[in-house]
């Protein structure tokens, strides 16, 4: 055995108890069914030839059959498999050798039969070299008996000798069809082993994949800002990533002496680790900037810069807004970057204001060298609320194919205007799957700023 299975050899062993369980059953099925089938195709075209202990080959043949198929369903280790499949085997060859002697006129014919069985029974079972050896053997032993049996039908001798050429015949292509099905037989055996070795160093290999998967999972969700409450606004976050790591990403910092508010939100072109590797080179970046000055407007136009010197090779691109909450100027200071409109809900009059796009994707060659500051502004007041989301929110689909849309949202939002932020968000993610159908399609980032 290929010492590489060593390791597997329990999952083998199993695995190969499985595969020879539901082989047997296809064997004595089709065995059974074949048989039967031959018979009375041939009491159809000779009826006169028929014997009537033939009816006893059939009822042994249906019930080791039967039994057999009964038994496989039942068998707890791989011996016990192998250990019916040969009672199996040497029943369907006896059920050959009865026949035949019923028959002794065609024996010429019997080399053929038995050859059939050591293919079928050798193709359909996964045996080992050895046991298709021994089924051979099986064989060539009932052949030999059969012809036993018909050198003594024949009385002359002229018979016996004819009989005796073609025995001889027969074994010879008999012994060929053996040498065949052991031939490949090892081959679809070795292939077997092969192939079990690899699936389980595959399955190994995923599993760490997994896991280190689930540990990039965990140091990403780090990245995703917590809930927060302050004098000055009430934050809820949550997050959906579409695999284990995904592209979303959000921040938001506090400044000094709680004169304002920066948060940003973005989105990559893309999922899975790719996307999670970019957004980890981003975020120590755009933390570097906020430090320097978290004004929207040119901390966007340096981080388009970064990201088209470091990034460009990539083909991935950032849809970001970022914002700025002047408390004691009561304005909004924003800047988009081929994000989807963000909403500023003004609750005094249950109106909303979109923050639009200024220009384009992050990190696209437009505007390159440029100096224009892309930011907008807006006022706001006491019990206002900002909601920040990215696009696999609003581009949820439902069974029809139809889009849940900005248009959803914004009733949404008027609707829910008193809800806390969590509750918020809560209802929300819980309208969104009650209208969508089938898994999520993108990663889904919500944050809702309260201010107070």
């Amino acid at each position: 055995m290929n010492k590489g299975i060593v390791p597997y050899l329990k999952e083998f062993r199993e695995a190969k108890k499985a595969l020879f369980d539901s082989r047997l059953r296809l064997l004595s099925s089709l065995a059974v069914a074949l048989y039967l089938a031959l018979s009375i195709f041939y009491i159809v075209l000779k009826p006169s030839d028929f014997r009537k202990g033939e009816f006893f080959v059939w009822g042994f043949l249906l019930a080791t059959g039967t039994l057999t198929f009964l038994a496989s369903k039942h068998t707890k280790t791989l011996f016990q498999s192998r250990l019916n499949a040969s009672i199996f085997t040497c029943s369907l060859v006896s059920a050959v050798v009865m026949l035949f002697c019923l028959y002794p006129a065609y024996a010429a014919q019997s080399s053929s039969v038995f050859a059939l069985c050591v293919f079928l029974i050798s193709f359909i079972m996964p045996w080992e070299v050895i046991e298709v050896v021994l089924i051979g053997a099986a064989n060539a032993a009932a052949y030999s008996l059969v012809y036993l049996n018909r050198a003594g039908y024949f009385s002359s001798s002229e018979g016996a000798i004819a009989s005796m050429g073609e025995y001889v015949d027969g074994m010879v292509f008999l012994f060929v069809c053996i040498i065949i099905c052991t031939v490949i037989r090892h081959r679809d055996h070795t292939n077997y082993v092969k192939n079990f070795i690899l699936m389980k160093e595959l399955e190994k290999k995923n599993t760490q994949i997994l896991e280190e998967l689930a540990l990039a999972r965990d140091i990403q969700t780090t990245l995703i800002p917590r809930p927060t409450s302050t004098p000055r606004a009430d934050i809820a976050v949550n997050y959906i990533p579409l695999s284990m790591v995904g592209g979303d990403y959000a921040t938001f910092h506090h400044l000094k002496e709680g004169e304002g508010l920066f948060f940003l939100i973005g989105d990559i072109t893309g999922h899975g680790v790719p996307a999670a590797l970019l957004v980890n080179r981003v975020y120590g970046e755009v933390e570097s900037l906020i430090a320097r000055d978290p004004d929207p407007g040119k901390l966007m136009r340096q981080l388009n810069s970064f990201v088209q010197e470091h990034f460009k090779q990539t083909h991935m691109y950032f849809t970001v807004c970022a914002g700025l909450v002047d408390f004691a100027a009561r304005t909004l200071f924003y800047s988009n970057y081929g994000h989807p409109p963000q909403i500023l809900h003004q609750h005094k009059d249950n109106t909303i204001r979109l923050l639009e796009s200024h220009t384009s994707f992050l990190g696209l060659d437009t505007e390159v060298g440029d100096s224009n500051v892309f930011e907008g502004s807006t006022k706001f007041d006491s019990n206002d609320r900002i909601v920040l989301f990215t696009d696999g929110l609003i581009e949820t689909r439902n069974s029809s194919g139809a889009l849940y849309g900005m248009e959803s949202l914004e009733a949404f939002v008027r609707t829910h205007s008193n809800d806390s932020p969590q509750v918020f968000n809560a209802n929300l993610l819980k309208e969104i799957n009650a209208f969508r159908s089938g898994p999520l399609s993108d990663d889904m980032l919500l944050v809702t700023i309260d201010i107070k």
